[in-house]
């Protein structure tokens, strides 16, 4: 993810990296790429849906409170991303989600409603 020249400004969207040699495509970004190239990576907002594969709930503290995680592809099955679900923890495998900047974590997966 960027950050903002202004901190004060909200970031709304996750960018997402890739190499400019090979089009290995990350996320998080890395400051150097897995692929082995040596090369910085390009940075790309990632707007696009994602699909749900898998998804779990887990409970978390002394309180129990569940917590759902998601994997989802996005960018034609090139970049596979796993992390919380934001605004629900109901998810289905096949479910449409959007990458999007998180609280207390630095993105996770907003469900889409359609």
């Amino acid at each position: 993810m960027q950050a903002d020249a202004d901190s004060s400004k909200k970031r709304e969207t996750v960018d997402y990296g890739t190499c400019p040699t090979c089009g290995y495509v990350m996320l998080p970004v890395l400051p150097l790429s897995p692929c082995g190239h040596d090369e910085q990576p390009v940075f790309r907002p990632l707007n696009e849906l994602g699909t749900v594969y898998s998804w779990t709930t887990v409970r978390l503290g002394e309180e129990m409170q569940e917590q759902t995680l998601a994997m989802a592809d996005f960018l034609n099955g090139q970049l596979r991303v796993t992390a919380p679900v934001l605004n629900s923890n109901r998810v289905a495998i096949g479910d449409n989600v959007r990458v999007t900047v998180g609280r207390d974590t630095p993105y996770g997966l907003t469900r889409v409603m359609e």
